[in-house]
C-alpha cells in the first residue's frame, strides 16, 4: 500500500472515529450501543474494519479477564470471517495472542489513542495488519486494516465460499440421510439389522415390527431371539450363525411360527427370506441383514386374481363409455396382474381359444417344462403327452361348460427332456375366462405341485401297514407268551405241590429209618455218611419245592399296594441277618442309600431284592481277598438307580447270558437252586424296572437296578 493512501485512511479512520463517538454520546454507559442512523451509514459504508468492543470483568472483581465483542461492520465481518455480533470473546477466538488481549486491555486502562500493528495467519497465507483503538465510555472503538497488499480479502471469500459449499454438500448428505431413511421406513418389505453373535436388533423398520407381532420399541437394542422367544428351536438361530461365518442364505416360503394373534393375524405363516452378512467398512463380519416378504396364500392367491379378473372384465365393460381412462385404468390392472402371476408362488398359465394356446405362463409354470417353448403355442404341440391324460379332458369340459375343476392329489406323466415319462403329482384347478361379451374364451390353470407330499404319504402309508402287521405279530406272541406264563406257572404250582406229599414221607422214613437202627449201626462211619447225605438231599429238595411255591407268587405280589419306606433300614435288615456270613468272610459293606426313597416296591420284595444279591456276593467271593461290597441308591431324572457292587468271582459274557435263567447256577462250588436272580428279575420287571448286569472275571460284578421313582 502507498504511503499516500495509508495516511489517507488514517485520515479518515480519525473522522469515523470522531463521527462515531459523538453520535454514541448519550448512549448510557451499561447499555447495549444502539448507533444513530448517520453514525450506522458511517460503520456500514467504512473502508476499513470497524469494531466496537467492551471488557469482560471477573466476577465480584474489576480485574479485566477479556474483550467481549458488541457489534462489526461489513468490512470487519468480511476480513475476519464473523458475524455482526459475535457470541464468542477475544480469548476464546484467539486463546494463543495474549499480545493482542494485552494491548486492547491497555488501551481501556489508559482512555487513550492507541495504534497496534502486527501479523496474522489466514488460510496459510501471512497478513499484516494496522489498529487504530480509542475508547469510549465503557466500550472501545476499533479501526483496523491490511498493512500490506496481500489479497485478505479474496482468501476470507474464497474460504466463506468453501464454507458455503461445505454447509451445501452437508445439507445435501443429510437430505440424502433422510432419504435414505425414508426408503428404509417405507420400503415393503421386512427389513432388520442384527448386530453381534447374540443378534441384537440394530435397525428394524416398521414393516418387520409389525410382521414380528411386535413394535420396533420393543425390539431395538434386544437380542431378538431373547425377546422373541417364539423363534427359538425354529432353526433361525442356526442360521444366523452360518451368516456371521460370511454365508449368504436365501429361503422361500419358509414356514415361521410367530406370536401376532394379538394384532389379528395368524400366528403361523410362510416367508420368503434373504439373509446377507454385513460388513464393516474393513471387511469384518460384524452382524447379519434380514430381508423377508410375507408369500400370500395359495388360496388367498387364487382369490386375488378371481378378484381382479372381475375388476378386469367391469373396466372392459366401462371402455364404451370411458375409453381413454378404462384403457388406461385396464392397463395398470393388467400390469398388476402380470405381476402377480410373474411372483405368485403357483404355476399359472393362461389358455386361450379352443386349441388352447399358451397366452401367458409364470415363471414357475414354465419350470415344469424346461427347455420347450410355450407361449404362443397350442397346448398339445407344446406338451403333447397330454393328449391321453385325464388334464386335457378337464380343459375340454371346463371351457365347453364354463364350470371351474378341481384336482386334488392328479397323477399327471411330464415328459422328461429324454423323452421318459415321469408320473408327477399336482393339485390344480382350471377356471374358464370370459370376454367382454360374457362369452368363454380361455382358461385359466393354477398348479401346485405335490408330488414328493403324495410320495411321502404312501410311505407312510406303507410304513403304517407293516408296523400294523407287526404289532398284530407281537400281540401274537404276546398272547402265545401269556398262555405259555400260565402253563409254567400251573406246571410249577403244580409239581412243587405233588412233590411236597412224597418228600415228607421220605424223611419220615429216614427218620423211622435212624431211630430203628441198633446203636452200633448208627454208629457206623459208612452208615453215619448215608444217612447224612440222604437228609441233605431231602433237605435240598424241600428248598427247591420252597423256591418253586415262592416264584408262582412272583405274579400275584407285584401289584401290591405303594408305600414309602426308607431304603437305609431295609438294607441295615438285610445286613443284620447275614452278619454271621460277613464276619466269616472278613467282608466290608459300604451303604450309601440315604437320600432314596422307593415308593413302587412292597418292603417284603424289596427286601428280597437285597438279600439275594448280596447273599450272591458273599457265596461267590474271590478266595485270595476279603468281599467288599457296596450298596448305592440315587435318583436319575423320574428313576431310581440301585447299584450292588463286590469284587468277586465274577462271570464271563457267555455266562451273564444266562445269569438270569430258571434253575441256572454257574459256580457248582457252593450250594445253590438257580432261582435267585431269576426270582429278583421277575420282581423288578413286574415292579416296571430293569436289571442289568456288568462282570468280568476274578474282579467283580456289578448290579443294576433302575425303577420308577
Amino acid at each position: 500500500m502507498a504511503a499516500t493512501e495509508l495516511v489517507q485512511r488514517k485520515l479518515y479512520i480519525k473522522l469515523t472515529s470522531a463521527c462515531v463517538l459523538g453520535s454514541m454520546e448519550s448512549a448510557s454507559s451499561t447499555d447495549a450501543i444502539v448507533p444513530d442512523e448517520l453514525a450506522q451509514v458511517l460503520l456500514d459504508i467504512a473502508p476499513t474494519g470497524m469494531m466496537l468492543m467492551r471488557p469482560v470483568y471477573a466476577a465480584g472483581d474489576e480485574a479485566i479477564i477479556d474483550i467481549a465483542f458488541e457489534y462489526l461492520n461489513p468490512v470487519a465481518q468480511r476480513k475476519i470471517l464473523l458475524p455482526a455480533r459475535p457470541t464468542e470473546s477475544l480469548r476464546t477466538l484467539y486463546p494463543g495472542d495474549e499480545g493482542l488481549f494485552a494491548f486492547y486491555r491497555a488501551a481501556y486502562l489508559s482512555g487513550e489513542r492507541a495504534e497496534y500493528e502486527s501479523t496474522r495467519e489466514v488460510a496459510g497465507l501471512v497478513f499484516s495488519y494496522y489498529l487504530v483503538v480509542q475508547r469510549q465510555g465503557p466500550r472501545l472503538v476499533v479501526s483496523f486494516t491490511a498493512a500490506t497488499d496481500n489479497p485478505i480479502e479474496a482468501v476470507a471469500e474464497e474460504l466463506h465460499a468453501s464454507l458455503t459449499r461445505e454447509q451445501a454438500a452437508r445439507q445435501r448428505a443429510e437430505r440424502q440421510q433422510q432419504d435414505m431413511h425414508r426408503l428404509f421406513e417405507q420400503a415393503p418389505v421386512a427389513i432388520s439389522v442384527l448386530r453381534g453373535p447374540q443378534h441384537v436388533v440394530e435397525l428394524m423398520n416398521e414393516a418387520n415390527a409389525m410382521l414380528l407381532g411386535s413394535t420396533r420399541e420393543n425390539l431395538l437394542g434386544q437380542p431378538i431371539m431373547e425377546v422373541l422367544p417364539r423363534l427359538q428351536g425354529q432353526g433361525f438361530d442356526l442360521v444366523l450363525q452360518r451368516v456371521l461365518q460370511g454365508e449368504a442364505m436365501v429361503f422361500r416360503e419358509v414356514r415361521v411360527k410367530l406370536s401376532r394373534a394379538h394384532l389379528g393375524q395368524s400366528d403361523c405363516g410362510y416367508y420368503h427370506v434373504t439373509y446377507q452378512p454385513w460388513r464393516a467398512e474393513d471387511g469384518e463380519i460384524v452382524g447379519a441383514i434380514a430381508v423377508a416378504t410375507e408369500v400370500t396364500e395359495q388360496v388367498q392367491t387364487r382369490q386375488e386374481l378371481e378378484r381382479l379378473n372381475q375388476e378386469l372384465e367391469a373396466r372392459v365393460q366401462e371402455r364404451t363409455q370411458q375409453a381413454h381412462a378404462s384403457r388406461a385404468e385396464a392397463e395398470r390392472q393388467r400390469g398388476r396382474l402380470a405381476q402377480l402371476i410373474a411372483e405368485a408362488p403357483a404355476a399359472i398359465c393362461v389358455l386361450s381359444g379352443p386349441d388352447f394356446v399358451y397366452e401367458l405362463v409364470n415363471p414357475r409354470y414354465q419350470a415344469l417344462f424346461d427347455n420347450r417353448t410355450l407361449v404362443g403355442q397350442p397346448l398339445l404341440t407344446a406338451v403333447p403327452e397330454f393328449a391321453d391324460q385325464p388334464v386335457w379332458s378337464d380343459l375340454r369340459q371346463v371351457y365347453e361348460t364354463g364350470c371351474t375343476h378341481t384336482a386334488e392329489n392328479k397323477l399327471v406323466a411330464v415328459a422328461r427332456p429324454d423323452g421318459v415319462l415321469e408320473k408327477r403329482y399336482f393339485n390344480y384347478i382350471e377356471q374358464a375366462r370370459h370376454n367382454e361379451h360374457g362369452e368363454i374364451d380361455g382358461v385359466f390353470v393354477f398348479g401346485f405341485e405335490v408330488t414328493e407330499q403324495v410320495r411321502a404319504r404312501e410311505q407312510v402309508q406303507r410304513l403304517n401297514e407293516k408296523l400294523t402287521a407287526a404289532n398284530q405279530e407281537l400281540c401274537d406272541a404276546n398272547k402265545q407268551l401269556v398262555r405259555t406264563n400260565i402253563d409254567l406257572d400251573n406246571f410249577i404250582y403244580t409239581a412243587s405241590h405233588d412233590l411236597k406229599a412224597p418228600i415228607t414221607n421220605i424223611e419220615g422214613l429216614l427218620y423211622l429209618l435212624k431211630k430203628a437202627l441198633p446203636a452200633a449201626g448208627r454208629s457206623d462211619e459208612l452208615v453215619a455218611s448215608v444217612l447224612d447225605r440222604m437228609h441233605g438231599s431231602v433237605e435240598r429238595f424241600t428248598r427247591t419245592i420252597a423256591h418253586l411255591t415262592d416264584v408262582t407268587k412272583l405274579q400275584s405280589e407285584f401289584a401290591q399296594p405303594a408305600v414309602t419306606m426308607l431304603l437305609a433300614n431295609i438294607v441295615e435288615d438285610v445286613r443284620q441277618d447275614l452278619l454271621p456270613q460277613l464276619t466269616e468272610a472278613g467282608a466290608e459293606l459300604e451303604v450309601d442309600v440315604d437320600n432314596c426313597q422307593p415308593r413302587v416296591f412292597s418292603e417284603k420284595n424289596l427286601r428280597s431284592i437285597l438279600y439275594n444279591l448280596l447273599s450272591n456276593a458273599l457265596k461267590y467271593r474271590h478266595p485270595s481277598r476279603p468281599p467288599q461290597i457296596r450298596v448305592t441308591c440315587a435318583a436319575e431324572g423320574d428313576q431310581l438307580v440301585l447299584k450292588v457292587q463286590d469284587n468277586g468271582l465274577g462271570v464271563n459274557e457267555w455266562q451273564q447270558a444266562r445269569l438270569f435263567q430258571l434253575f441256572q447256577r454257574l459256580h457248582t462250588h457252593v450250594e445253590g437252586s438257580g432261582l435267585g436272580l431269576y426270582m429278583v428279575k421277575k420282581i423288578v420287571e413286574n415292579a416296571g424296572g430293569t436289571i442289568e448286569v456288568q462282570s468280568q472275571v476274578n474282579e467283580g460284578t456289578t448290579f443294576t437296578i433302575r425303577f420308577p421313582a
